[in-house]
């Protein structure tokens, strides 16, 4: 058994974990130019990334139900996972969906890794709503958990500090999240063209051919999305900040920069 005492380094290493294996999945064509997963399309190693990531996720939210506070915000994980699977459920603008609102705020209210968890969990789930099932989602599930932790790493100060930075970073991760997401295809469906992926081209040669890559098929459609999440957190941003910020003191979380959980009141 896990006591209370170790399961915190155990839970991070789960997260860790998670994180090495997003960045292997998508940089592996960069990084190990010669390597080609088996199949078309990540047809292969999708599956044993998917694997991998959900017992991972599931090994934390277990960590988390056996903490004290913990069920309270596991229960809250759910909760807004679910928001994210209703604002998916109409579709995409372009690039945009309206789930990245909850993602942004979750994260910035809850901290870091409470905001990785959200994307993470909140994608798979919507994933099996809408059908969503593919080689994609687990890059999808990695990537929207990162636009998380993210904004739980933004400055916290007043409210419209606040609200400033985390439009500011919507909109930048509006075209961040396109850009990475591409990669998971990219080494596939533009190999051999004059912006595809080249096995012995070499790091410079292959961010070059990418950058012209996206460019020229991600860049519009990554605006829309870009521009929606600031206006969405412009729109009703401060409202949803505030009624998690609540919920945070109510749940007795300390989300000031790390997103740990606070001892409770009578130990503080």
């Amino acid at each position: 058994m896990i006591g209370p005492a170790n399961a915190r380094p155990v839970r991070t290493a789960g997260l860790v974990a998670l994180n090495l294996l997003g960045v292997v999945a998508f940089a592996w064509p960069f990084v190990l130019p010669r390597l080609l997963p088996g199949g078309s399309l990540h047809e292969r190693d999708a599956p044993v990334f998917l694997l991998a990531m959900v017992v991972c996720l599931a090994g934390v939210v277990f960590l988390d139900l056996d903490r004290g506070i913990g069920p309270k915000t596991v229960a809250l994980l759910g909760v807004l996972g679910a928001a994210m699977v209703a604002l998916r459920l109409p579709g995409f603008v372009a690039g945009f969906s309206a789930m990245f609102i909850v993602v942004l705020v979750g994260g910035n209210a809850f901290g870091p890794s409470f905001g990785f968890l959200l994307g993470a969990v909140g994608t798979f789930a919507s994933g099996l709503f809408i059908g969503g099932l593919g080689p994609w989602l687990p890059f999808q599930m990695i990537s929207v958990g990162w636009v998380g932790l993210g904004a739980g790493l933004l400055p916290r100060g007043g409210m419209r500090v606040r609200i400033a930075s985390l439009a500011a970073y919507g909109f930048v991760t509006g075209y961040l999240f396109g850009a990475v997401m591409n990669l998971w295809s990219w080494p596939f469906v533009a190999r051999g063209s004059t912006i595809g992926w080249m096995p012995g081209g070499g790091l410079v040669a292959n961010l070059r051919h990418y950058a012209a890559y996206y460019a020229a098929t991600s860049a519009v459609w990554d605006t829309f999305r870009a521009v929606g999440n600031a206006m969405m957190v412009l729109a009703i941003g401060a409202p949803l900040l505030r009624t998690l910020d609540r919920a945070a003191v109510r749940m007795r979380l300390d989300v000031q920069a790390t997103g740990r959980e606070a001892p409770p009141a009578e130990d503080r």
